[in-house]
Protein backbone atom coordinates (compact mmCIF):
# COMPACT_ATOMS: atom_id res chain seq x y z
CA UNK A 1 0.00 0.00 0.00
CA UNK A 2 1.75 3.11 -1.46
CA UNK A 3 1.95 5.71 2.25
CA UNK A 4 0.27 8.71 0.99
CA UNK A 5 -3.01 6.51 0.26
CA UNK A 6 -2.23 4.52 3.45
CA UNK A 7 -1.99 7.95 5.43
CA UNK A 8 -4.98 9.08 6.78
CA UNK A 9 -6.94 12.11 5.13
CA UNK A 10 -9.12 14.47 6.54
CA UNK A 11 -12.66 13.22 7.86
CA UNK A 12 -14.73 14.17 10.37
CA UNK A 13 -13.90 11.05 12.98
CA UNK A 14 -10.59 9.28 13.46
CA UNK A 15 -10.51 5.74 15.11
CA UNK A 16 -7.56 4.96 16.71
CA UNK A 17 -6.37 1.37 17.19
CA UNK A 18 -3.36 -0.33 17.75
CA UNK A 19 -1.15 -1.92 14.73
CA UNK A 20 0.45 -0.58 11.76
CA UNK A 21 -0.33 0.70 8.79
CA UNK A 22 -0.54 -2.73 6.89
CA UNK A 23 -1.73 -4.51 10.13
CA UNK A 24 -4.85 -6.32 10.75
CA UNK A 25 -7.27 -3.46 12.62
CA UNK A 26 -6.18 -0.93 10.08
CA UNK A 27 -7.02 -2.98 6.84
CA UNK A 28 -10.18 -4.47 8.73
CA UNK A 29 -10.94 -1.08 9.94
CA UNK A 30 -10.55 0.61 6.80
CA UNK A 31 -13.09 -1.91 4.66
CA UNK A 32 -15.30 -1.78 7.82
CA UNK A 33 -15.91 1.78 8.10
CA UNK A 34 -15.90 2.19 4.51
CA UNK A 35 -18.78 -0.84 4.25
CA UNK A 36 -21.08 0.09 7.34
CA UNK A 37 -20.86 4.13 7.53
CA UNK A 38 -19.70 5.24 4.05
CA UNK A 39 -19.32 8.93 4.72
CA UNK A 40 -21.72 9.13 6.95
CA UNK A 41 -19.54 10.43 8.76
CA UNK A 42 -16.22 9.49 7.14
CA UNK A 43 -13.64 7.96 9.45
CA UNK A 44 -9.73 7.80 9.42
CA UNK A 45 -8.32 4.77 10.21
CA UNK A 46 -5.51 5.58 12.73
CA UNK A 47 -3.09 2.87 13.05
CA UNK A 48 -1.06 3.92 16.98
CA UNK A 49 1.49 0.97 17.16
CA UNK A 50 1.36 0.75 20.63
CA UNK A 51 -1.52 1.27 23.48
CA UNK A 52 0.55 3.65 25.08
CA UNK A 53 1.25 5.39 21.56
CA UNK A 54 -2.73 5.91 21.29
CA UNK A 55 -2.39 8.42 23.78
CA UNK A 56 0.03 10.87 21.65
CA UNK A 57 -2.21 10.53 19.13
CA UNK A 58 -4.49 11.71 20.57
CA UNK A 59 -2.78 14.47 22.31
CA UNK A 60 -1.65 15.50 18.49
CA UNK A 61 -5.18 14.89 16.61
CA UNK A 62 -8.06 14.90 19.59
CA UNK A 63 -8.61 18.49 19.72
CA UNK A 64 -9.09 18.89 16.02
CA UNK A 65 -12.03 16.08 15.99
CA UNK A 66 -13.48 13.46 17.53
CA UNK A 67 -12.00 10.43 18.29
CA UNK A 68 -13.52 6.83 18.74
CA UNK A 69 -10.05 4.52 20.49
CA UNK A 70 -10.27 0.38 20.59
CA UNK A 71 -7.51 -0.73 22.48
CA UNK A 72 -6.47 -4.29 22.94
CA UNK A 73 -7.57 -5.78 26.03
CA UNK A 74 -4.60 -8.41 26.51
CA UNK A 75 -4.32 -10.00 29.74
CA UNK A 76 -7.03 -7.84 31.56
CA UNK A 77 -10.44 -8.82 32.83
CA UNK A 78 -13.06 -7.28 30.93
CA UNK A 79 -13.93 -5.01 34.26
CA UNK A 80 -10.40 -4.04 34.37
CA UNK A 81 -10.22 -2.94 30.70
CA UNK A 82 -13.12 -1.16 31.16
CA UNK A 83 -11.21 0.89 34.06
CA UNK A 84 -8.90 1.80 32.86
CA UNK A 85 -10.20 2.87 29.59
CA UNK A 86 -12.09 5.06 31.98
CA UNK A 87 -9.65 6.46 33.06
CA UNK A 88 -7.69 7.31 30.42
CA UNK A 89 -10.95 9.04 28.37
CA UNK A 90 -11.39 11.55 31.81
CA UNK A 91 -7.51 11.92 31.66
CA UNK A 92 -8.05 13.20 27.49
CA UNK A 93 -11.33 15.02 28.38
CA UNK A 94 -9.29 17.17 30.53
CA UNK A 95 -7.24 18.05 27.89
CA UNK A 96 -9.80 19.66 25.69
CA UNK A 97 -9.56 16.25 23.48
CA UNK A 98 -13.30 15.06 22.20
CA UNK A 99 -13.35 11.79 22.95
CA UNK A 100 -16.91 9.44 21.18
CA UNK A 101 -15.26 6.40 23.17
CA UNK A 102 -12.30 5.08 24.38
CA UNK A 103 -12.85 1.31 24.70
CA UNK A 104 -11.18 -2.50 24.58
CA UNK A 105 -11.77 -5.86 22.84
CA UNK A 106 -13.91 -7.76 24.67
CA UNK A 107 -11.52 -10.89 23.27
CA UNK A 108 -7.67 -10.19 24.11
CA UNK A 109 -6.30 -8.52 20.62
CA UNK A 110 -8.03 -8.31 17.13
CA UNK A 111 -6.45 -11.69 15.69
CA UNK A 112 -8.62 -13.58 18.71
CA UNK A 113 -11.91 -13.02 16.32
CA UNK A 114 -10.09 -14.67 13.23
CA UNK A 115 -9.66 -17.65 15.07
CA UNK A 116 -13.50 -18.30 14.72
CA UNK A 117 -14.28 -21.55 13.21
CA UNK A 118 -16.40 -19.68 9.81
CA UNK A 119 -13.57 -17.92 10.21
CA UNK A 120 -10.75 -19.30 10.09
CA UNK A 121 -11.55 -22.76 8.63
CA UNK A 122 -12.23 -21.71 5.41
CA UNK A 123 -9.26 -19.42 4.63
CA UNK A 124 -6.60 -22.03 6.18
CA UNK A 125 -8.72 -24.70 3.80
CA UNK A 126 -8.36 -22.74 0.70
CA UNK A 127 -4.83 -21.81 1.85
CA UNK A 128 -3.23 -25.05 2.71
CA UNK A 129 -5.20 -27.21 0.26
CA UNK A 130 -6.24 -29.68 3.76
CA UNK A 131 -9.48 -30.43 5.57
CA UNK A 132 -10.94 -29.17 8.43
CA UNK A 133 -9.73 -32.47 10.49
CA UNK A 134 -6.55 -31.34 9.70
CA UNK A 135 -6.54 -27.65 10.89
CA UNK A 136 -8.13 -29.00 14.06
CA UNK A 137 -5.78 -31.83 14.84
CA UNK A 138 -3.04 -29.11 13.84
CA UNK A 139 -4.74 -26.77 16.77
CA UNK A 140 -5.03 -29.60 19.20
CA UNK A 141 -1.48 -29.90 18.88
CA UNK A 142 -0.56 -25.97 19.42
CA UNK A 143 -2.15 -25.40 21.79
CA UNK A 144 -0.78 -27.43 24.86
CA UNK A 145 2.52 -26.77 23.63
CA UNK A 146 1.07 -22.71 23.95
CA UNK A 147 0.11 -23.00 26.88
CA UNK A 148 2.93 -22.04 29.59
CA UNK A 149 3.48 -19.29 27.02
CA UNK A 150 0.32 -17.94 27.64
CA UNK A 151 0.61 -18.02 31.06
CA UNK A 152 3.77 -16.32 31.30
CA UNK A 153 2.43 -13.37 28.90
CA UNK A 154 -0.36 -13.15 31.13
CA UNK A 155 2.06 -13.00 34.42
CA UNK A 156 4.25 -10.57 32.68
CA UNK A 157 1.36 -8.53 31.27
CA UNK A 158 -0.40 -8.17 34.82
CA UNK A 159 2.64 -7.26 36.62
CA UNK A 160 3.99 -4.81 34.46
CA UNK A 161 -0.13 -2.82 34.88
CA UNK A 162 -0.07 -2.88 38.38
CA UNK A 163 3.64 -1.61 38.84
CA UNK A 164 2.65 0.91 36.48
CA UNK A 165 -0.26 1.84 38.71
CA UNK A 166 1.87 2.62 41.55
CA UNK A 167 4.26 5.03 38.88
CA UNK A 168 5.24 7.86 40.96
CA UNK A 169 5.27 10.31 37.95
CA UNK A 170 2.14 11.42 37.52
CA UNK A 171 1.20 11.02 41.67
CA UNK A 172 4.63 13.17 42.62
CA UNK A 173 2.78 16.46 41.50
CA UNK A 174 -0.45 15.72 42.03
CA UNK A 175 -2.14 18.62 43.84
CA UNK A 176 0.55 21.10 43.49
CA UNK A 177 1.35 24.19 42.16
CA UNK A 178 4.50 24.27 40.42
CA UNK A 179 3.92 27.08 38.20
CA UNK A 180 3.83 30.53 38.15
CA UNK A 181 0.84 32.91 38.27
CA UNK A 182 0.81 36.27 36.52
CA UNK A 183 -0.38 39.52 38.73
CA UNK A 184 -2.68 41.48 36.41
CA UNK A 185 -2.89 44.43 38.83
CA UNK A 186 1.17 44.59 39.58
CA UNK A 187 1.48 43.53 35.82
CA UNK A 188 4.21 41.09 37.00
CA UNK A 189 4.85 37.30 37.34
CA UNK A 190 4.21 35.43 41.01
CA UNK A 191 6.28 32.68 41.82
CA UNK A 192 4.63 29.51 43.39
CA UNK A 193 5.00 28.94 46.82
CA UNK A 194 8.41 27.14 47.64
CA UNK A 195 7.20 25.88 51.14
CA UNK A 196 3.90 24.66 50.14
CA UNK A 197 5.41 22.64 47.16
CA UNK A 198 7.97 21.34 49.09
CA UNK A 199 5.77 19.94 51.89
CA UNK A 200 2.93 18.55 49.57
CA UNK A 201 6.16 16.96 47.59
CA UNK A 202 6.98 14.90 50.72
CA UNK A 203 3.42 14.15 51.38
CA UNK A 204 3.28 12.92 47.91
CA UNK A 205 6.48 11.12 48.20
CA UNK A 206 5.38 9.45 51.62
CA UNK A 207 2.18 8.47 50.26
CA UNK A 208 3.34 6.87 46.93
CA UNK A 209 5.99 4.44 49.34
CA UNK A 210 3.15 3.59 51.33
CA UNK A 211 1.32 2.56 48.24
CA UNK A 212 4.00 0.72 46.60
CA UNK A 213 4.70 -1.65 49.63
CA UNK A 214 0.83 -2.57 49.66
CA UNK A 215 1.08 -3.80 46.18
CA UNK A 216 0.87 -7.71 46.13
CA UNK A 217 1.90 -9.16 42.97
CA UNK A 218 3.18 -12.49 43.32
CA UNK A 219 4.17 -13.26 39.71
CA UNK A 220 4.67 -17.21 40.84
CA UNK A 221 1.69 -18.28 41.98
CA UNK A 222 0.14 -16.13 39.69
CA UNK A 223 1.31 -18.44 37.02
CA UNK A 224 0.81 -21.44 39.39
CA UNK A 225 -3.11 -20.26 39.16
CA UNK A 226 -2.82 -19.82 35.52
CA UNK A 227 -1.52 -22.45 33.85
CA UNK A 228 -3.81 -25.53 35.22
CA UNK A 229 -6.68 -23.62 33.80
CA UNK A 230 -5.35 -23.39 30.37
CA UNK A 231 -2.83 -26.70 29.94
CA UNK A 232 -5.33 -28.91 28.80
CA UNK A 233 -6.91 -26.34 26.14
CA UNK A 234 -8.28 -27.56 22.92
CA UNK A 235 -10.60 -26.92 19.73
CA UNK A 236 -14.04 -26.99 21.85
CA UNK A 237 -12.77 -24.86 24.53
CA UNK A 238 -13.39 -21.07 24.41
CA UNK A 239 -10.91 -19.99 26.68
CA UNK A 240 -8.40 -20.09 24.04
CA UNK A 241 -10.05 -17.91 21.65
CA UNK A 242 -10.70 -14.97 23.98
CA UNK A 243 -8.21 -15.18 26.69
CA UNK A 244 -5.07 -16.02 24.74
CA UNK A 245 -3.32 -14.16 22.51
CA UNK A 246 -4.65 -14.76 19.08
CA UNK A 247 -1.37 -13.51 16.83
CA UNK A 248 0.75 -16.44 19.01
CA UNK A 249 -1.34 -19.04 17.83
CA UNK A 250 -1.88 -18.25 14.40
CA UNK A 251 1.89 -17.44 13.91
CA UNK A 252 2.28 -21.36 15.38
CA UNK A 253 -0.34 -22.46 12.82
CA UNK A 254 0.83 -21.05 9.84
CA UNK A 255 3.92 -22.81 11.41
CA UNK A 256 2.28 -26.47 10.98
CA UNK A 257 0.69 -26.09 8.11
CA UNK A 258 3.07 -24.90 5.91
CA UNK A 259 5.53 -27.84 7.23
CA UNK A 260 2.85 -30.28 6.66
CA UNK A 261 1.22 -28.89 3.30
CA UNK A 262 3.46 -26.78 1.89
CA UNK A 263 3.67 -23.19 0.56
CA UNK A 264 3.39 -22.01 -3.02
CA UNK A 265 6.57 -21.15 -4.62
CA UNK A 266 7.43 -18.25 -6.06
CA UNK A 267 7.16 -17.30 -9.62
CA UNK A 268 4.97 -20.65 -9.75
CA UNK A 269 2.10 -20.64 -7.35
CA UNK A 270 0.84 -24.38 -9.06
CA UNK A 271 3.87 -26.19 -7.34
CA UNK A 272 4.34 -25.68 -3.59
CA UNK A 273 6.98 -26.36 -1.02
CA UNK A 274 7.03 -27.39 2.73
CA UNK A 275 8.66 -24.70 4.97
CA UNK A 276 11.67 -25.71 7.32
CA UNK A 277 11.03 -23.60 10.81
CA UNK A 278 14.15 -25.07 13.07
CA UNK A 279 15.09 -21.16 13.46
CA UNK A 280 15.43 -18.42 15.98
CA UNK A 281 12.50 -16.22 16.90
CA UNK A 282 13.34 -13.60 15.15
CA UNK A 283 14.13 -15.48 11.99
CA UNK A 284 11.29 -17.34 12.17
CA UNK A 285 8.85 -14.63 12.36
CA UNK A 286 10.15 -12.62 9.65
CA UNK A 287 9.95 -15.80 7.56
CA UNK A 288 6.42 -16.14 8.41
CA UNK A 289 5.64 -12.37 7.53
CA UNK A 290 4.78 -13.29 3.94
CA UNK A 291 2.72 -16.48 4.88
CA UNK A 292 0.84 -13.87 7.08
CA UNK A 293 0.36 -11.04 5.03
CA UNK A 294 -0.97 -13.21 1.77
CA UNK A 295 -3.51 -14.68 4.95
CA UNK A 296 -4.46 -11.10 6.14
CA UNK A 297 -6.93 -9.92 3.39
CA UNK A 298 -8.50 -13.21 3.09
CA UNK A 299 -9.24 -13.64 6.98
CA UNK A 300 -10.27 -9.91 7.53
CA UNK A 301 -12.78 -9.99 4.29
CA UNK A 302 -14.24 -13.87 5.70
CA UNK A 303 -14.14 -12.22 9.01
CA UNK A 304 -16.39 -9.18 7.16
CA UNK A 305 -18.54 -11.86 5.68
CA UNK A 306 -19.25 -14.10 7.96
CA UNK A 307 -20.13 -11.07 10.80
CA UNK A 308 -23.67 -11.08 10.99
CA UNK A 309 -23.59 -15.15 11.52
CA UNK A 310 -20.90 -14.78 14.21
CA UNK A 311 -21.67 -14.88 17.92
CA UNK A 312 -23.99 -12.64 19.06
CA UNK A 313 -21.29 -11.00 21.58
CA UNK A 314 -19.10 -10.01 18.46
CA UNK A 315 -22.22 -8.64 16.41
CA UNK A 316 -23.23 -6.65 19.26
CA UNK A 317 -19.54 -5.24 20.14
CA UNK A 318 -19.17 -4.32 16.13
CA UNK A 319 -22.70 -2.81 15.92
CA UNK A 320 -22.05 -0.93 19.25
CA UNK A 321 -19.13 0.75 17.84
CA UNK A 322 -21.06 1.14 14.61
CA UNK A 323 -23.49 3.42 17.05
CA UNK A 324 -21.34 5.22 18.71
CA UNK A 325 -19.48 6.97 16.17
CA UNK A 326 -22.84 7.50 14.15
CA UNK A 327 -24.54 9.23 17.16
CA UNK A 328 -21.98 11.33 18.30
Amino acid sequence: MPYVSAYPRAGQVALLCEGDLIGYEATLFQKWTSAELGTDPLVDIWPCGTKDSIFGISDAIGRSRPIFVIEDRDFRTIDESRDDCTRNRRNRERRDIKVIAWSAWTRCEIENYLLEPDVLLPVFRGAFRCTDDDIVLAVNEILPSLALYQAAQHVRYRARHQWRLTDPVGALLSGLRASPTWDDDKQTIVPPDEAAFRAGLDQNGRSWIEQMHAVQCDVVQDFDTQLPLWRNCQWNDATWRTDWAGKEILHWLRIALTSRFGWPIHGDPGRRQTLRWNLNRAEREARDREVESALRPRMIDQFLTKLPHLPQQIRDEFEGMKNAIQSY
